[in-house]
């Protein structure tokens, strides 16, 4: 693992402009695949990343959505891409740390739900050669289905006592109504037209700074499909409560008609079908994460049934299938 000293050894050797002679590096958490450290020097106030070796295309898409969006007011500054990692074992991207407050943590308001629609819109009209490689989220729902696959058999393998079996068999049923879903609509993304995407645009990825937000973490930018980002994104929110109902809905019309200009003819039903089967797949990842984390507090275990909870009823309101008492189902969780 790297080290603090490492990194103010490898920032002496190699510094930045305007940086001072005391360096000052704290580690912070990393859900990337490598480690973040948080450098401030001087007028210098940085985020250095540590890619691991094999994470070289995480670094490049990046790199490369950095300097796209820090150009154009969407993203931090790039100050720094070194792809050989000098003597810190892997690839590096440093990056301006801006003054702000990172959104993802509360509901969000409105004006903040306006300034989001800004930077998705911003990008999502950007041409596809403005991305030079592809983003790394699924290229279509099938793809994303699959992968979805992963958390499910997590599930089956950890919730097979019996007070878990009404859940499981609404689960099932429900696993095999959103897989003939996908299927019967896989022709819609036969020829979408790509465009330059962040990857994960959730709230946890803004930083309000000042009057306006802008995008960070972007290890997953490149050429993509907009409706899924945005659904993704979007759903997300709201199953997490950072979006409330009514926020969600003017989120997806104002999108849309934002998009209006753009000749995607299918950008409306694409959000439309994976917005409709995003919550089970949620269901299956925040069983899982309940399953897994044993440290979790009460609060926590508290919002991811809540989450699990809401996941459902979506899934009863956007595709029809009735579930029943669906606090009923997920109270075993507990």
């Amino acid at each position: 693992m790297t080290s603090e000293a490492q990194v103010t050894d490898y920032l002496r050797q190699h510094p930045l402009p305007d940086m001072s002679d005391q360096i000052s590096v704290q580690r912070d958490p990393a859900d990337f695949p490598g480690q973040r450290f948080r450098v401030s020097s001087g007028a210098v106030q940085c985020i250095l990343k540590c890619y691991d070796p094999v994470a070289l295309e995480a670094a490049r898409r990046e790199t490369a959505g950095l300097q796209l969006g820090g150009n154009m007011g969407l993203a931090p500054a790039l100050l720094r891409a070194d792809e050989s990692g000098a003597t810190l074992g892997g690839p590096i991207v440093i990056s301006e740390a801006p003054t702000g407050e990172p959104l993802g943590t509360a509901h969000m308001s409105d004006e903040e739900v306006q300034g989001w629609l800004f930077l998705l819109l911003t990008l999502h009209h950007l041409p596809a050669e403005a991305a030079p490689m592809a983003s790394s989220m699924s290229p279509d729902a099938m793809t994303w289905w699959q992968r979805s696959q992963a958390s499910w058999e997590a599930c089956k393998a950890a919730y097979t006592a019996g007070r878990y079996h009404p859940l499981m068999e609404t689960l099932t049923k429900l696993h095999a109504i959103v897989g003939a879903r996908i299927e019967a609509r896989r022709d819609l993304w036969s020829n979408v037209l790509r465009r330059p995407c962040h990857g994960n645009p959730v709230p946890a990825s803004l930083l309000k700074t000042g009057s306006r937000l802008m995008l960070t973490e972007w290890e997953g930018f490149g050429q993509g499909d907009p409706a899924m980002e945005f659904a993704r994104a979007a759903g997300l929110a709201a199953l997490s409560g950072d979006l409330d109902a009514n926020q969600y809905v003017r989120f997806v019309a104002d999108y849309l008609n934002g998009m209006r200009d753009t000749p995607d003819t299918t950008l409306e039903e694409r959000i439309q079908v994976f917005a409709s089967v995003l919550p089970l797949g949620f269901c299956f990842v925040m069983m899982s994460v309940l399953a897994e984390d044993k440290q979790a507090t009460a609060d926590e275990r508290d919002a991811r049934l809540a989450q699990i909870e809401r996941a459902l009823t979506w899934i009863h309101d956007t595709l029809g299938v009735e579930l029943g008492d669906t606090e009923m189902l997920v109270a075993p969780l507990a």
